[in-house]
């Protein structure tokens, strides 16, 4: 047993040559937190933090001390506006905290308007789960509104707002500041068809439907009970104001429920006021989205009389003004809504279809595509095989043959001028074949060679003899005339036979009968069992024979192949004749 011992002239293997390291920049600048690259992340934070610290900064120095209740002195204020305002570098990686900050400053009596809107927004942009968005936002909406309400007890009896226009305010606050900001950064996040809507923008389109509709309903139902001495409604204001906003916020799933929503919307009419009805809206969802025709006709004919009633008992039935109010209710609440979402619902319709349609021709252009190129694929690796497979084995038995160096000189020097021509043969009907792979539509066809005749039929067998293999060839009957599909398949019938012979059997007898009949002609290949080993194996693919039958059953003809009893093989191809 004997060590190998690495000695001092042992020298380490040379490192593959690699270009020298380009220098280095003078500057490199510091690497960045996940959450805030690239560099072009930090100068927009940078830019609305810079923006929004002068603009709150304004907006807080615009009131006189005392109209903003503020439970710090204004210097403080000032400072704690500008303190938030700059918290905004920081919205990408704490988004919550920096919302939550900003609105406990609004508690404060800090001026951060537009810092609010930037946190809200990075709020439900940047928030990772959206459970988190859905819990902070309504509890900053509902702390804004609170703010903007103390704010507005103490700035509304100096300028003498009415509670309409302090209602007004706060709904705008809450808009502005929270709703807008958070609708904005979801919209990104939200799937591309997301629950029962078509797409992103059904669901924001509702959502703010949701928002401005009810929300101004109660506010001009409050305000108008407020100023009149008489209430016209048999319930009380605060129940109707309910009554109005739960059918608004309904709305939210008028694409899903058109039914059910505009059945409750008529149920409705009696309770509410019909100018604070989301009769309309109901009614165009079950004409645009509704399944059935039946139910249309039934809740906008519900409607009609439903309000044609109202009308009577409100005029007090009153013949001059009965005729122009119900009209006036009739026409825009249930006439033009009804036509309206028919048509948006034929439109709608009409657009599915020719997009069901579109998709369906382009699946069953991708499925004939596909079949195209697998025909096309088949096609190719048949006549591949074809036309090399002969050539090549032909060449390979010779080459064996010349190889034992049989026969002296003058049998090498024929072996291997038969080697050559064939090589030449394969080679220039291999280059055919490529030829036509290669061919666009714009170019010329690739000039191909005559198609194969009777003639070509015995030249083919004499190849094989000259092999070494002994071939009785027999042709029964008269060859009809020039079929351009037949004798090229009759062809590669023979030509397949004999090459598997070659392969499998070597030099042995073999029988080659070609009989031509009335309407067809048989075609048989056999030959008998190899005395011993074959001295000269050949690769095969089991492709050659499936190739076979594949061309005869297109041409409408039968294809037989398989061992005899003998031991031997036997081809039998049946094509009729046109």
């Amino acid at each position: 047993m004997s060590a190998k011992v690495a000695g001092p002239a042992a020298a380490p293997a040379p490192l593959p040559d690699r270009a020298p390291p380009a220098p280095g920049p003078l500057f490199r600048l510091p690497a960045l937190p996940r959450w805030w690259r690239p560099w072009g992340a930090i100068a927009l934070d940078v830019l609305i933090a810079m923006a929004c610290a002068p603009f709150d900064a304004q907006f807080r120095t615009a009131f006189p001390e005392g109209h903003i209740q503020s439970l710090l002195p204004q210097s403080w204020a000032m400072w704690c506006t500008v303190v938030a305002a700059l918290l905004l570098v920081l919205r990408r990686r704490f988004p919550v905290a920096v919302a939550t900050v900003i609105t406990g400053g609004l508690l404060l009596g800090t001026g951060s308007v537009l810092a609010t809107m930037v946190a809200y927004y990075s709020l439900a942009r940047h928030t990772p789960r959206l459970r988190t968005v859905f819990i902070a936002a309504p509890t900053g909406l509902l702390l804004i509104l609170g703010i903007a309400a103390l704010h507005l007890r103490q700035y509304a009896p100096r300028h003498g707002t009415a509670f309409a226009q302090e209602t007004m305010l706060l709904v705008f606050a809450g808009l502005i500041a929270v709703v807008l900001p958070v609708l904005a950064g979801l919209y990104p996040r939200t799937p591309r068809q997301p629950w029962w809507w078509e797409h992103r923008s059904a669901m924001l389109f509702d959502i703010l439907l949701v928002l401005f509709f009810p929300l101004a309903n109660p506010i001009a139902l409050v305000s108008g009970l407020n100023g009149s001495e008489n209430d016209p409604l048999l319930l009380p204001a605060p129940v109707v104001v309910m009554l109005v906003t739960v059918q608004g916020v309904a709305l939210i799933w008028r694409r899903r429920y058109p039914d059910a929503l505009a059945a409750a919307s008529v149920l409705l009419i009696p309770l509410v006021l019909p100018s604070f009805s989301i009769l309309p809206v109901s009614l165009y969802a079950l004409a645009k989205y509704g399944a059935s025709r039946r139910n249309l006709l039934l809740g906008s004919g519900a409607a009609a009389v439903v309000l044609v009633v109202w009308t009577m008992i409100a005029t007090h039935f009153k013949a001059e003004a009965f005729v122009p109010y119900s009209i006036f209710l009739v026409v825009p609440s249930v006439v033009v809504p009804v036509l309206f979402g028919m048509y948006r619902g034929a439109k709608r319709s009409l657009m599915v279809t020719l997009q069901d349609r579109a998709d369906r021709l382009e699946r069953e252009q991708h499925l004939l595509a596909s079949q195209a190129r697998m025909e096309e694929r088949t096609r190719i690796a048949r006549e591949m095989h074809d036309v090399v497979s002969h050539r090549v084995s032909l060449m390979v038995v010779h080459a064996g043959a010349l190889e034992a160096g049989a026969g002296g000189t003058g049998v090498a020097s024929d072996t291997g001028r038969l080697i050559g021509d064939m090589g030449r043969q394969a080679l220039n009907e291999l280059r055919q074949v490529l030829g036509v792979l290669r061919l666009d539509d714009g170019d010329q066809q690739v000039p191909l060679s005559p198609q194969p005749t009777p003639d070509d039929i015995a030249t083919l067998v004499e190849e094989s003899r000259a092999a070494g293999m002994r071939i009785a060839f027999d042709v029964i009957g008269e060859p009809p005339a020039a079929d351009s599909t037949v004798q090229p398949t009759l062809y590669r019938v023979i030509q397949e036979g004999l090459t598997n012979a070659h392969k499998h059997a070597g030099k042995v007898a073999a029988r080659v009968e070609v009989r031509y009949q009335k309407d067809a002609v048989r075609v048989i290949v056999e030959n008998e069992a190899p005395d011993g080993p074959v001295p000269t194996l050949l690769p095969s693919g089991g492709h050659g024979l499936v190739g076979l039958g594949e061309r005869v059953t297109v041409l409408g003809g039968t294809f037989e192949a398989g061992p005899l009893e003998s031991g031997g093989f036997r081809i039998t191809a049946t094509v009729p004749l046109r």
